[in-house]
């Protein structure tokens, strides 16, 4: 019990947490602290919990004891899921560099730890009893309960990235030896698979968007949305893309993609090329040094994904709304959407509204080069050596677009046809 400036609070000691207990104030509901009368009878009953807590565990651990050994004269030390979340937070997977000697591991990606981090605390948070209890108890019995309830009350991608992340911890507890279970009780477990919504732009979406960015003064928002169309790179690739000696070889630009680290060499197009040559015409006459390939240029400093993913659902909002000649860009983005009536002779676009840009987002930019570069005549072998999707995922995104058009399908006829009309063989029997 600690008192500090005569309000008590329960401050339980390493052992304690480990056997489930959690600090708290000593407080009334109505906001007064316990006397010290109080404070000591609460002591008390707290005593009594506790002494009752390590008597259940000495009595499940003589249960469990081998035949002929010895019984058990203390509980022994529990190891919750807390110290595991937290022991696995401490890995070098976690913080990267030497793991042992000269032994390198490459750490997690920042955007995975901190999923990481929020679902081991929705899972604190959802059920404290369970995350401050033993690892070793669970089983796929108690997983799939936590799975369902976590499910209804929280949605399914929630319950399923909660899962995931207790499978993983498990899964590095085991390998070091942390948990003493047979088997990961939170792997492959039957969970079901949300339905997948495959997004792509058409021509006409992307144009708005970097129309809309050039218009609101965030052409760079428009080269990130061009590098995305025309490399088909994540965005935190783009993000931190360097432009130097080693950025460009024989036209094609040499990038590692931080999530996967697969190296990939994108042949620069046309397009992308007349985009960053006007950024960089941009960038020398207001004096701005720097290697990043796309960089905010009102604070002269890298995005960070936090602020970029802002000012891209501004340059969104407007490209969904449209901006009329004499607006400020502010108001339309107030507006949202295009005017109930059409403008009048009086009140022009000056950037025609695109409403169905309103749920596009920056990931769906990877889907769209896909979509593209098959409607080109690429190959999945092809599309894939430069945006390092799996041939599954690939596939997936393309069987998306034929359900909206059909057109790839009807060129797919059309050549069957041409090859069945010139009456050459398949080469199969000879």
């Amino acid at each position: 019990m600690a008192w500090r400036e005569g309000r008590p609070r329960f401050v339980p000691s390493a052992s304690l947490r480990k056997l489930g207990f959690k600090g708290e104030s000593l407080i009334h509901p109505d906001g007064t602290w316990f006397t010290a009368g109080e404070a000591l009878d609460w002591s008390n009953r707290m005593a009594d919990k506790i002494a009752a807590k390590r008597t259940e565990l000495l009595k499940a651990a003589n249960r469990k004891r081998p035949k002929g050994t010895a019984p058990l004269r203390h509980a022994p030390a529990v190891y919750t899921l807390a110290n595991l979340f937290e022991d696995w937070q401490k890995s070098p997977r976690w913080i990267g560099g030497e793991a042992s000697g000269k032994r390198q591991v490459r750490p997690y990606a920042e955007n995975t730890r901190n999923d990481y981090r929020w679902k081991m605390a929705a899972i604190e948070n959802f059920d404290h009893e369970l995350y401050h209890s033993a690892v070793d108890a669970l089983d796929g019995t108690i997983v799939y309960g936590l799975y369902e309830e976590l499910w209804e009350t929280k949605g399914l991608a929630t319950a399923r990235g909660c899962i995931a992340t207790l499978s993983a911890a498990i899964s590095w507890g085991l390998k070091r030896g942390k948990v003493r279970l047979a088997g990961n009780p939170a792997k492959s477990i039957g969970m079901q698979t949300p339905d997948l919504v495959v997004r792509f732009g058409e021509r006409e979406e992307i144009a708005a968007l970097i129309a809309a960015a050039d218009a609101m003064g965030r052409p760079e928002i428009g080269d990130m949305v061009t590098l995305g169309v025309w490399t088909g790179q994540r965005q935190n690739d783009r993000l931190v893309m360097v432009d130097d000696a080693g950025g460009l070889v024989r036209g094609r630009r040499m990038l590692r993609q931080s999530k996967t680290g697969a190296i990939v060499a994108v042949l620069q197009s046309p397009e992308l090329e007349r985009r960053l040559s006007a950024a960089k015409a941009r960038r020398q006459a207001a004096e701005i040094n720097s290697p990043f390939v796309v960089i905010d240029e009102q604070t002269r400093a890298p995005w960070t994904t936090h602020h970029y993913r802002h000012t891209f659902a501004d340059v969104r909002a407007l490209a969904a709304a449209g901006l009329l000649v004499g607006e400020k860009v502010e108001d339309a983005i107030a507006r949202k959407t295009p005017p109930a009536s059409e403008p009048t002779i009086g009140h022009l676009w000056k950037l025609k509204p695109c409403p169905s840009v309103a749920t596009f987002r920056d990931k769906n930019l990877r889907s769209t080069a896909v979509v593209w570069m098959a409607l080109g005549g690429a190959t999945i072998p092809e599309i894939i050596s430069v945006t390092g999707h799996t041939a599954a995922s690939a596939n997936t995104i393309l069987k998306h677009y034929l359900a909206r058009h059909p057109e790839m399908a009807d060129a797919a006829i059309g050549k069957m046809v041409a090859w069945f009309d010139s009456g050459e063989g398949t080469g199969a029997i000879r």
